[in-house]
């Protein structure tokens, strides 16, 4: 049995992750522990990698906008 979203849970996903990403990005480029855009690219792209691994588990054990498919 396989779940499925509302389209309102899909959209606070969505803009949730992207407030983070912003954050993130923000932060990186705020920081910048180098002159080196590509670093800093990297770094931005590997951070986010780890925040939305983390966003998405933390999603999964949100119940509310889940249903279950019957089919």
């Amino acid at each position: 049995m396989t779940f499925k979203e509302t389209k309102i849970r899909s959209i606070i996903k969505s803009i949730s992750w992207r407030v983070i990403a912003f954050i993130n990005s923000w932060l990186i480029l705020l920081v910048s522990i180098t002159e080196s855009k590509l670093f800093n690219a990297l770094l931005m792209n590997i951070t986010g990698f780890f925040l939305f691994y983390f966003f998405e588990r933390i999603w999964n054990n949100i119940k509310n906008g889940r249903y279950y498919d019957n089919d």
